[in-house]
């Protein structure tokens, strides 16, 4: 299928690695960001409101370079582009198709049904001022979405919301993509909330794109160890490969124990390495005096250093011989004595 946004090693400044993802008709993609600023600048160049340094983007097999945002089949939601507050929902709505000097028929026609879409028909002559939080992105929504683009780009839409808010908000812009029949690209640096939306994922360190993926390929087959790290929130112990077999590693840890771990593509006995383990995959056990547990492989050596309840789970920090802190997440159900 046709990506109908594509990035073709986007640079946003030459200073910056290249970006290249594409999103198909009536998907959704999450930029999921370390930092927002870097994800806004990419979004800009997208929508056409600063230069690529170098690069394309391209929509519907169209490259977009030179053109400026009223020429762009894109709408862009973003903190940088505020609502009119002197014009009332309906207006604020009509503003784009105004521009683009739709029919009068045509225009009010396609407000009532974008109104009616994201739940604002029944405040068409407020002005801007009564409606709260949520609602002023969902008239941003609507004013983006009004003139039909062929991709909408949300920039943090959620950012400062209530929970309650997030949670109906996201329901209404997951099923924007397949409502326009175009794509929609949204950034956040919240990792619950680019999960909420069950689409894919392009995970980024400041302006660096690490990897592209469902959840499930970020958390299980991570690309490298900094992807395991930011996204799967892993544990990373510093060690020594001392063979590899079959594309498994055994590594010696720096503190003392020697475990078994995927081999990432390039890894050689003697390297040093960083083996990554998720919170979720550590299963803390507690002997009824110190020894008892051996010194089989893959065990290793902790102290407790605490533990909190933090409702749906409990974290656990231990903290190995060599001084290396570990996080373990479990069920509510294994909660310690106490707790």
């Amino acid at each position: 299928m046709t990506a109908v946004l594509r990035l073709e090693a986007l640079r946003v400044t030459v200073h910056v690695p290249p970006v290249s993802l594409g999103v198909e008709p009536g998907g959704l993609l999450c930029l999921l960001g370390t930092r927002p600023e870097p994800l806004s600048d990419l979004l800009d160049v997208i929508a056409g409101h600063r230069p690529a340094a170098l690069g394309r983007v391209c929509v519907e097999e169209r490259a977009l370079g030179g053109l400026g945002p009223p020429a762009r089949p894109v709408g862009l939601v973003s903190p940088r582009d505020p609502l009119f507050g002197h014009l009332s929902v309906r207006d604020n709505v009509a503003f784009s198709l105004r521009a683009r000097r739709r029919s009068p028929a045509e225009t009010a026609a396609r407000v009532g049904q974008v109104m009616a879409m994201l739940g604002l028909d029944g405040l068409a002559d407020r002005p801007v001022a009564a409606l709260d939080a949520a609602y002023r992105v969902r008239l941003m929504l609507a004013r983006a979405v009004a003139f039909g683009p062929a991709v909408l780009l949300l920039d943090d839409p959620l950012a400062g919301l209530e929970p309650g808010a997030v949670a109906a908000l996201t329901r209404v812009i997951a099923r924007l993509p397949s409502m326009l029949g175009g794509a929609v690209v949204l950034s956040t640096t919240r990792r619950e909330e680019a999960l909420a939306f069950g689409a894919p994922i392009a995970l980024f360190d400041g302006p660096s794109l690490l990897q592209t993926g469902t959840a499930a390929d970020l958390l299980d087959n991570p690309g490298d160890d900094g992807v395991a790290v930011l996204f799967g929130e892993a544990n990373a112990l510093r060690g020594v490969v001392t063979d590899i077999a079959d594309d498994l590693a055994q590594v010696h840890l720096s503190c003392g124990a020697d475990v078994e771990a995927r081999a990432m593509p390039g890894l050689e006995p003697g390297v040093l390495c960083r083996v990554c383990i998720r919170p979720d995959r550590i299963a803390p056990l507690f002997p009824s005096r110190p020894g008892a547990m051996g010194e089989d492989e893959g065990t290793l050596a902790a102290h407790l250093a605490d533990a909190a309840h933090l409702g749906t789970r409990l974290r656990l920090r231990f903290r190995l011989a060599d001084g290396t802190e570990v996080t373990a997440h479990r069920p509510p159900i294994a909660a310690l004595p106490g707790m």
